[in-house]
């Protein structure tokens, strides 16, 4: 199996198929050319979501090797090298479309990915949360196939009871979990984070990451103020000095460093 197509075939059949038009009917053959290349292309990109997808499951990034020899560092490197994207988000974008995909079965799993390279991975990428939290795939390709990119992503905010794109929360509330979530340096801390907010909607009672967040902040701050306070006083070798003021900016609720020491 080869890695490259022929650039060469490819370009002389556009070029035969462009001498057929008179210069008056160029942009209509322009036209059409292009639509037949996004035609022909796009499959192959949604497959390949399917395939990196098993890849970040399996760890299967680390087995491999670049031309030269060389290991790659991290599996942010590997996707960013194989799928030849410049943004670690947009890699993270398109597994979310091959997991949404490996959540159906074949022979449904087929229609889905042709379907979907007939809407194109862009809106694709708005539409995978709805698909695989919700179902319905045939309603939301449809829609995606009406609607423009900033309508879509509005619709599907909606059904998610998530907020859309660009209006700020008060208090911030989905767009806080996806700022957090698009601060993480690779997948696996993006995992961390979702299961996170996943079980902290169970503990805390109620799905607002922010009230998540704070809870998790209560929860562990007296344990880190103890670690903190432990090891100054290892270093030390006496509680409650000034060093140790400098060294922490933690103090049990309801003191200050303006009240007695802590």
């Amino acid at each position: 199996m080869t890695t490259k197509p022929d650039v060469q075939d490819s370009e002389q059949a556009v070029a035969r198929f462009l001498a057929q038009f008179s210069t008056t009917t160029r942009a209509a053959a322009i036209h059409i050319a292009l639509q037949a290349l996004r035609a022909r292309v796009e499959p192959d990109r949604v497959l390949a979501c399917e395939l990196a997808w098993e890849v970040h499951c399996h760890g299967y990034w680390s087995q491999v090797r670049r031309p030269d020899g060389t290991a790659y560092d991290c599996e942010e490197t590997y996707f960013r090298d194989v799928l030849g994207l410049a943004s670690w988000r947009t890699a993270y974008k398109r597994l979310a479309v091959g997991r949404m995909l490996l959540s159906f079965e074949e022979p449904e799993r087929i229609v889905l990915r042709g379907a979907i390279a007939e809407v194109g991975l862009a809106k694709a990428t708005v539409v995978a949360p709805a698909i695989e939290r919700l179902g319905e795939w045939k309603t939301w390709l449809q829609l995606a196939l009406q609607c423009s990119t900033a309508v879509l992503q509005a619709r599907v905010s909606e059904a998610l009871e998530a907020l859309p794109r660009g209006r700020e929360a008060s208090p911030p509330g989905e767009r806080f979990r996806r700022d957090v979530l698009a601060a993480m340096p690779d997948i696996e801390a993006m995992e961390l984070v979702e299961r996170f907010f996943e079980i902290g909607t169970k503990v805390v009672g109620s799905p607002h990451p922010v009230a998540i967040f704070l809870a998790g902040c209560r929860e562990c701050l007296p344990e880190w103020e103890i670690q903190v306070a432990g090891r100054a006083r290892a270093r030390h070798g006496r509680r409650n000095d000034d060093s140790l003021e400098r060294a922490s900016d933690f103090c049990p609720p309801g003191q200050n460093r303006a009240a007695a020491p802590c």
